[in-house]
């Protein structure tokens, strides 16, 4: 009996303790000013301001916008240094702070030039694409869509007040219409390609800049042979193939294609063995074909930035052959860095890519009927 009654001694103690401790008067925060997001926003707007340049190029900024700015970021620092600053002035020199970022945005002439891309790229597959229910036809009614958002982007861009955020708002739209466009076409379709077959300019020549589309990579010695565009018979497509050679430069072509998110790139093309000559010693030696999807960081053309986004080396074996289909491909996801790229193809032929031990020895390949195919 008596324990029961010392329990409920205790239990009512504690019952007691418990609403004095619910009863007694919390802490007051309100007296302290907080102004670590405010200080952050002025060190962070202040590097921004100082690395603007004012001017008429892409990417800088009408004549006179950076004072205003400045006055707004020299008003929240005073408001900073300010001991006796209360949290309802932080907050509006905050809140002063975003809006003239904001406005100081809209002051920088717009990146015109990179739209442009965008809208040459959708108009390069509308012109590209037919509409019908074979292989590499978009399904009836797309084009029409796609022509509709590049007339409302093309009049965003005559926009006399056109702004940054105007422009990436209508980019964004253009980009989505044209990766939708190309989801609606049925298989794999081709991209744009110049000359894939080398039948222009329609005779033999070595002057690649008589060559549609096409051009010459890296250096080769002055006594070497040179790649040629140049008539063979039994050619897979037309009458012209492309000639390279283990002592030729390299050929490529930037192709008017942005990549695509979760799309699939083949690239395929026609190869002959046309001759395989042993080195001084009367050895033979494999020849092998070396293709590639690529991007240009840089320039096109500017091999000293590059980044490979698929490669394939081919060995043709020691004896001239007839022509023989090679492909590789590559799948770009929704994620990767390379989506809206322009993509580039390039070929080389060699015996051996290890410069420490070379191979001195000719042969020369026929190359045609190029294709580089987009699937989503």
């Amino acid at each position: 009996m008596k324990t029961t009654k010392s329990l409920i001694q205790i239990s009512t103690i504690l019952i007691v303790l418990l609403l004095v401790v619910s009863c007694e008067k919390k802490e007051d925060y309100s007296h302290i000013v907080f102004k670590n997001y405010l200080s952050y926003e002025i060190r962070r707007a202040t590097s921004f301001l100082g690395s603007a340049v004012e001017g008429t190029a892409e990417g800088e900024y009408k004549s006179g916008s950076k004072q205003p700015y400045q006055v707004v970021i020299d008003a929240a620092r005073l408001v900073d240094e300010n001991s006796s600053a209360t949290q309802e002035e932080v907050d509006l020199a905050y809140a002063s702070l975003l809006q003239a970022d904001s406005i100081f945005f809209d002051q920088m002439v717009p990146f015109r030039s990179i739209a442009l891309e965008i809208v040459d790229y959708g108009n390069v597959i509308l012109a590209i694409t037919e509409e019908g229910n074979q292989e590499g036809n978009v399904k009836p009614g797309n084009k029409a869509i796609l022509q509709d958002a590049l007339d409302e982007a093309n009049q965003i861009l005559a926009a006399v007040d056109l702004t940054q955020r105007m422009l990436d708002k209508g980019t964004f739209d253009l980009q989505n219409a044209i990766y939708f466009f190309n989801g609606e076409i049925i298989g794999s379709a081709n991209t744009a390609v110049i000359n894939p077959g080398f039948e222009m300019p329609g005779y033999s020549t070595e002057d690649f800049n008589d060559v549609n589309g096409w051009s010459l990579f890296r250096k080769a010695e002055a006594w070497a042979p040179k790649a040629a565009v140049t008539e063979l018979q039994d050619a897979p497509e037309g009458r012209f193939v492309a000639k390279l050679g283990s002592y030729t430069q390299g050929l490529y072509q930037p192709i008017a294609e942005m990549i695509n998110p979760n799309a699939r790139y083949t690239l395929e093309f026609d190869v002959s063995l046309l001759s395989n000559q042993p080195d001084w010693q009367g050895k033979q030696y494999p020849a092998v074909m070396l293709s590639r999807i690529i991007v240009f960081e840089k320039e096109a053309g500017n091999y000293n930035f590059i980044t490979v986004l698929s490669e394939s080396y081919d060995t043709l074996g020691m004896d001239p052959g007839g022509f023989v289909r090679l492909s590789q491909s590559i799948t770009i996801d929704a994620i990767s860095p390379f989506v809206s790229r322009k993509v580039a193809i390039d070929f080389e032929q060699r015996h051996t890519w290890d410069s420490e031990n070379p191979i001195w020895a000719e042969s020369f390949v026929a190359i045609d009927r190029v294709r580089l195919l987009r699937k989503l």
